[in-house]
């Protein structure tokens, strides 16, 4: 299960560094009616690859406190926890008022800080798992 948890993590990592040097800052290239057409398309599409990177972290993380306990992997397990609550509670009501188009410039600059967060949390556990694999 070690191998899977870096191909996760590193999935992960790999994904919110492209969401957070490329892909949002995009967002302030669109014109308000751009947007309100790409960012529907964006937000189902995006789902398909994160969702199943993020339940799968889930599981490999989950599984790995459980079977194989250790400090690090409680730590990551707190860290992913970190993520889905920065997503649900930030990043997604955020998405929504772009979706609504309110406040669009502003919305996508504060999309951009509030991520940074979850950035440097997902590029945590990936350095986390690698000491651990190590």
């Amino acid at each position: 299960m070690p191998t899977a948890r870096l191909v996760v993590d590193f999935g992960l990592v790999v994904l919110i560094w492209l969401v957070q040097l490329i892909i949002y800052p995009s967002f302030r290239y669109m014109s308000p009616e751009q947007l309100a057409i790409w960012h529907p398309k964006y937000t189902t599409l995006i789902t398909l690859v994160v969702g199943p990177l993020m339940l799968a972290q889930v599981a490999v993380i989950g599984w790995e406190v459980v079977s194989r306990f250790s400090w690090l992997a409680l730590i990551s397990a707190l860290l992913v926890g970190f993520t889905w609550f920065s997503t649900a509670f930030q990043a997604v009501p955020l998405h929504n008022q772009l979706g609504a188009g309110m406040n669009v410039s502003d919305t996508i600059e504060r999309l951009i800080q509030v991520n940074w967060s979850r950035t440097v949390v997902w590029t945590l556990i990936f350095l986390l798992g690698l000491v651990r694999k190590g």
